[in-house]
């Protein structure tokens, strides 16, 4: 008989849009490896399940009992691992085999949130697809378990008895806490926090080409640009000279890019940041996402520098104020969601790093960027290399992730192709690098001055007879 356990704000509002759309996949995720050497399938699949054993959200489905959505925790693991033969498949093909096992629905009632999959497409070439609902994970929790995976493979390799005892702590103290919070004289702090923020504010939204549609598709593309080594030292020493942190600088600049192109001011930025605060969810499946606004205001005079320090600002009282819920911010601030989306960010910015020395984990940080170029890692007997899968795309109109590896930065431009067409969206990356230049020259310079077009840009728009001011 499964147990039933309460959800967190964040799963209640997944559960909402899952019912919206059942059959959409936009908020699966996942996280995959390239294994190059043979592959015990019966071992993986023992794996899998002790791995499941370990954690409570791979063992749960979620329904509604008493008109309440709730989480059902089984004993048993409700997923094994699913072998997909596939001989002799290109590597386009592959590609979208792995695409579509990632993007399919679950059947979160009946057969839980996650899947694991072995394309196997040699005797020593598979990807292994570790496939998750929002619902029940996030980037870290995924990387959990495909560490416990490969971590238990290892161990039943070298004979050795897994250990698959439970975490610390668990996702139901996690949602108490919350509970707690939301109840507490703090929690209406944070609350009036975020509702002054928000007042007068809408979200920032650039120029789509097609009008926004009735019924989304939630389909969507992903744009990569790599900034470059020549930029990382000069980002790190400008950010340090301002006395801010370099992801403020960049959401700065990102905001002072966004403030020319658009005109807007007042406007909002959703960032995603982790709530997994507590050492004793570090080991914790579960979704520990929370999305932040962040608003931007300039005038004639605000120079770069000036946007990075208010940026900084907000981000310390933002992560202060992390525990509020963003799906009880749209009450608060009696912004209710409209068919349009969220009525309080359509566009966000974030930052992926970390520290860690962990090779697994080192492995697929570094080695995204150049896929299958990537050196192989020895690790649990297998020869492994990242396999890049999409990620979060279409969910908003545009989601912008800057991805910090050992000795550079990337940033990833996910959009919504019902509103934009590739080259708009690439257009917008460019103007996002100008403004990191413009930054880097001269962090005094005032973002007013700031000309977004280059000169064959300014030149096709006159030959059109548009002008070259619009986003000047």
């Amino acid at each position: 008989m499964a147990s039933r356990h309460p959800l967190s704000h964040a799963q209640q509002a997944l559960w909402f849009l899952r019912r919206l759309a059942p059959g959409s996949g936009v908020y699966n995720t996942g996280v995959a490896l390239r294994i190059r050497s043979a592959v015990d399938a019966e071992r993986l699949e023992l794996a899998v399940y002790e791995t499941a054993a370990r954690h409570e959200l791979v063992r749960s489905t979620f329904d509604e009992v008493d008109g309440e959505p709730v989480r059902l925790l089984h004993e048993a693991p409700l997923t094994g691992l699913d072998v997909h033969q596939l001989p002799s498949m290109g590597d386009e093909s592959l590609g979208e085999s792995v695409r579509a096992a990632l993007i399919s629905p679950f059947a979160l009632e009946t057969g839980g949130a996650f899947r694991f999959l072995l394309l196997h497409r040699g005797p020593t070439d598979s990807v292994f697809l570790v496939a998750g609902h929002h619902i029940a994970t996030d980037a870290t929790s995924n990387w959990l378990v495909l560490r416990d995976v490969m971590e238990t493979y290892r161990r039943l390799t070298e004979g050795a008895e897994p250990t698959p005892a439970a975490p610390g702590g668990s996702y139901d103290t996690y949602v108490e806490k919350e509970a707690a919070l939301l109840a507490s004289p703090r929690g209406a702090r944070m609350a009036g926090y975020w509702r002054e923020l928000c007042e007068g504010a809408a979200p920032v939204a650039i120029p789509t080409d097609r009008p926004r549609p009735a019924a989304p598709s939630n389909a969507g593309r992903t744009h990569h640009v790599d900034l470059g080594e020549e930029r990382l030292e000069p980002l790190r020493e400008a950010a340090r000279a301002s006395g801010v942190s370099l992801f403020s600088f960049l959401l700065g600049t990102f905001q002072s890019v966004l403030h020319r192109f658009t005109r807007q001011n007042g406007f909002l930025v959703g960032c995603p940041t982790t709530t997994r605060l507590s050492p004793a969810m570090r080991e914790v499946v579960g979704n520990f996402i929370n999305t932040l606004v962040f608003r931007a205001d300039f005038t004639p005079g605000t120079t770069f520098r000036d946007a990075a320090r208010a940026a900084d600002e907000q981000v310390k009282n933002g992560l202060a104020r992390v525990g509020y819920p963003f799906e009880l911010l749209t009450r608060t601030a009696n912004r209710p969601r409209t068919s349009a989306g969220s009525s309080l960010c359509r566009i966000t910015f974030n930052m992926i790093g970390t520290p860690t020395p962990d090779p697994l984990l080192r492995l697929l940080l570094d080695g995204e960027d150049s896929g299958d170029g990537a050196a192989p890692l020895r690790h649990a007997g297998l020869l492994l290399s990242p396999y890049e899968l999409p990620q979060a795309e279409g969910q908003l109109d545009l989601a912008v992730s800057i991805r910090q590896s050992a000795g550079s930065l990337a940033v990833d431009f996910r959009y919504d192709v019902d509103l934009f067409d590739p080259a708009t969206v690439e257009q917008f990356a460019g103007y996002f690098l100008r403004g990191i230049d413009a930054a880097l020259a001269d962090p005094d310079r005032p973002v007013a001055r700031l000309r977004l077009l280059d000169g064959a840009e300014l030149a096709q728009l006159l030959a059109l007879g548009t002008g070259g001011g619009t986003h000047g």
